[in-house]
């Protein structure tokens, strides 16, 4: 989760995957993907695919903390998210095989609920809310809008409304000392 924080309103960098993957074809999320045997951590996997997808490097990103692993809506995996601080965002190169746009969402737009639609859907014998935010011609949703959510929910930000029990207080520390940087 690219947090960019270079002096101007604080934005969350996103992508839409190409309409040519096998999964989650035109889904706007974060860079991301799954961790490699050679990846010495969840956050060295992370920094990898950011930088394989859309060109971010390693040593733009002050890696901040983790927000706690969250199941797909079928439970067919968790994602650990892992949030980053870019403090100047250098020129990207997107990887075209797997993204069809980078683009940048202000948390500030974020903080209004009248931007948020939610949805009821039932998945798995279990009742989930499904959030959706339109930006620029995007729509972020599902479990990568949750996902910015819970990061906005433990800012000093605040999310826009009530979202289920998270319990994110390993990055809600990390969170707290950078916004006192």
């Amino acid at each position: 989760m690219p947090v960019i924080d270079d002096g101007g309103p604080l934005r969350l960098l996103l992508t839409r995957r190409t309409e040519d993957l096998p999964t989650h074809k035109g889904h706007v999320a974060f860079p991301g993907g799954g961790v490699q045997a050679d990846d010495a951590s969840i956050e060295a996997a992370a920094l990898r695919e950011a930088f394989e997808e859309v060109g971010l490097p390693a040593a733009a990103c002050d890696v901040v903390g983790l927000l706690d692993d969250m199941p797909t809506v079928n439970f067919s995996m968790a994602v650990t998210p892992v949030v980053a601080w870019v403090r100047a965002l250098p020129p990207l190169r997107v990887d075209p095989r797997e993204v069809a746009r980078v683009f940048e969402v202000p948390l500030e737009a974020m903080r209004d609920p009248a931007k948020w639609t939610v949805k009821h859907m039932d998945s798995a014998g279990r009742g989930w809310p499904v959030y959706y935010f339109p930006w620029d011609g995007e729509v972020l949703w599902g479990l990568s809008a949750y996902v910015a959510l819970a990061l906005m929910e433990l800012s000093p930000l605040g999310a826009p409304f009530q979202l289920p029990h998270i319990d994110g207080s390993k990055l809600q520390r990390a969170l707290s000392d950078s916004a006192n940087d």
